[in-house]
């Protein structure tokens, strides 16, 4: 194969990964987009848990402000870039329904798009995710994630 080949199937090679990264991207903001739209459906004053049931949850704190552009969470006055990491993707999760069961699988899919993963693995960032919270002066939120049996909820 000529030099010119290599460099042309070299070419190629880096715009159709290039295509593919944005075509996985779309791709997760249009399951995102849709996991909104279906967990709508449910009233907001009613919290689901895997085996269907719901129930009331009451709502009696602030709902925490995510900012996309600027991938900081703002909640009571106070404002903590977590930047474009695992964990604000996980508050975002949790945010985006408060007071509602998001199970594990739904964690793995939706935050990290793979079902694979240990449980584990989720009970590390939520660790983490609350140790930023509480440095960052939002005691109170970092409580307000809470996990049961596999099912994490933000409680506002």
């Amino acid at each position: 194969m000529t030099h010119d080949k290599v460099r042309r199937l070299d070419a190629l090679a880096s715009q159709l990964a290039e295509s593919l990264m944005t075509a996985a991207i779309c791709a997760q903001e249009i399951h995102a987009i849709v996991r909104t739209e279906i967990d709508d459906e449910m009233p907001a004053e009613l919290g689901r848990c895997d085996c269907g049931c719901a129930h009331s949850l009451t709502q009696d704190k602030q709902r925490p402000l995510l900012d996309e552009s600027t991938l900081s969470v703002i909640w009571n006055g106070k404002t903590l870039r977590l930047g474009h990491t695992l964990a604000f993707r996980l508050l975002a999760r949790l945010a985006r329904r408060p007071n509602q069961y998001v199970t594990h699988l739904d964690l793995l899919r939706d935050v990290w798009d793979n079902d694979d993963l240990a449980t584990a693995t989720i009970r590390s960032l939520v660790r983490e995710l609350r140790s930023k919270l509480r440095l960052g002066g939002m005691t109170e939120l970092a409580a307000a994630i809470r996990g049961h049996n596999g099912r994490y909820i933000l409680v506002l």
